[in-house]
């Protein structure tokens, strides 16, 4: 009797063994329940330094162990984390930090933050973003001296590079420090760290070899959280909780003003009356975009005034427009004409990418409407890049990541890496002023307006997907994964 006694209980130790792992097995006993309160992946092959980090995996764990001098909110303000204040003079930066130590103790100074810049500069992360930024320099234990090349207005912006301890990469002063025992690794909460602590102070990491596989574990329910940036369009996972995070990239219609009606600005802007962005990200998106009729993100503040001032889609004004522009209807009133010939105009799209391709197909409708003659011509990628490069297009469906301080460079610059069709017009100059400082965001905006260089559609959202009782705060960004994390509850 008291053998079949011990083997039950041999037995029921070892079937609660089994269930603690990186999954979500938070209900098998009190200790499960603390350990894997939230479960993320993890690739004990790739680094956590974010220098030298290679895949998402770890990537995407970065700001929760690093801190920056400044943080992006989901209105694109630019918001203090380590710094304390700053004095912008010209084209140079000085930024006092606050009082803050890493996780081991040691405390942060104008060092680390040279050191990091200097890191941020040599990474293929960072170093196009920093490009403007020349140097920074130590003026003291808590003050850096950043000098920039040229005079930028939103440079503040830049300054989100994650701040590391110079003498040991893999030391953050972020809310959690990774931890790793007979090779289970976690994150645990950041004894070191200023401000509330969080309701999670134990994250599992489950082992995750590339992010590729991270929509199988999380369908497996061995990971609580996954973040889809939707870059191939074809595909996104499915979840009873879920909700859309912010991107910076910018999905837009490439416009050949080199080309037949396309040189007719007024044209132009006849069209960006014809598109109905609102439509496009709604219905060919599936909502996975917010529309603009800006370069800029809608919900950025600064923005609000100036949107009214920006074409948007209207039937009514853009046949006005259309005939402004020097079009006129065929004797049927279907058929829209310039120079006595049918308008006709080509839709260049990947054919990789399913989204885009409705996209497209969309647009080819709204143009129909106004009886233009719209094909979509799906293209393999690399014969898409080749044709976009060598001005072979009418229209192509195109998509930027804009950096944090608002840089258009891309396109208004040359070799800028989307500025393919777009001619010389007066529209650089006032934007160079505009980056500068010396004309408003209106008077770029009303010229932007004015020549149409290309038509914005929206930022694009990623899909999050979280377990069904994981209860999250604030907006998720790509600036900001964990949105006040310390309120999250499991």
């Amino acid at each position: 009797m008291k053998l079949k006694r011990l083997s039950a209980v041999l037995l029921a130790v070892l079937l609660l063994c089994s269930f603690v792992g990186c999954g979500k097995n938070k209900k098998n006993s009190d200790t499960v329940q603390k350990a894997d309160t939230l479960s993320l992946p993890f690739s004990s092959d790739d680094a956590t330094n974010p220098y030298a980090v290679k895949g998402n995996c770890n990537r995407y764990l970065c700001p929760l162990i690093y801190e920056s001098l400044y943080t992006i909110d989901e209105k694109h303000t630019v918001q203090k984390q380590l710094a304390l204040n700053e004095i912008i003079e010209n084209k140079m930066i000085t930024v006092t930090l606050g009082d803050t130590v890493f996780s081991d103790g040691s405390a942060l100074t104008s060092d680390d933050v040279v050191y990091s810049f200097n890191r941020a500069k040599q990474s293929e992360a960072y170093q196009n973003d920093l490009k403007n930024i020349l140097s920074a320099e130590r003026k003291g234990s808590g003050v850096v001296r950043f000098m920039l090349k040229n005079n930028d207005i939103f440079a503040l912006n830049l300054l989100t590079f994650p701040i590391i301890n110079q003498k040991d990469n893999r030391i953050g002063s972020g809310k959690y420090v990774l931890e790793e025992n007979a090779g289970t690794y976690t994150l645990e909460y950041n004894k070191n760290h200023t401000g509330e602590k969080p309701e999670i102070t134990r994250i599992a990491l489950c082992e995750c070899a590339d992010y590729s596989i991270a929509p199988k574990l999380f369908a497996d329910e061995k990971i609580d959280y996954l973040f889809e940036d939707l870059a191939d369009g074809n595909s996104r996972t499915s979840a009873v909780n879920t909700q859309k995070g912010k991107l910076g990239n910018l999905l837009f219609i490439g416009v050949n003003s080199k080309k037949g009606v396309l040189k007719n600005k007024h044209f132009r802007y006849a069209l960006s009356l014809a598109i109905n962005q609102s439509e496009l990200c709604e219905q060919a998106l599936e909502g996975f975009a917010a529309p603009t009729a800006t370069p800029f993100e809608s919900e950025w503040e600064e923005i609000g005034s100036i949107v009214a001032t920006a074409p948007i889609s209207n039937s009514a004004e853009a046949k006005k427009a259309f005939k402004k522009a020097g079009c006129a209807y065929d004797k049927m009133g279907v058929t829209l004409t310039y120079e006595e010939a049918p308008v006709a105009l080509e839709i260049l799209v990947n054919s990789a990418n399913n989204m885009k391709i409705a996209l497209a197909e969309q647009i080819k409708t709204q143009l129909v409407n106004f009886g233009i003659n719209a094909e979509v011509k799906p293209t393999p990628l690399d014969e898409y890049n080749i044709a976009v490069e060598n001005g072979n297009f009418d229209l192509y469906i195109g998509e930027v990541k804009i950096a944090n301080d608002f840089n258009f460079d891309c396109f208004f610059s040359a070799a800028g890496g989307a500025d393919f069709g777009i001619g010389k017009s007066d529209l650089q100059s006032i934007y160079r002023r505009y980056r500068e400082g010396s004309v408003s965001l209106q008077d770029f905006i009303s010229v932007f307006c004015e020549e149409n260089p290309f038509i914005p559609i929206g930022y694009k959202y990623a899909n999050v997907c979280l377990e069904q009782g994981l209860q999250t705060a604030g907006t998720i960004t790509e600036n900001n994964l964990y949105p006040q994390i310390e309120e999250w509850k499991q």
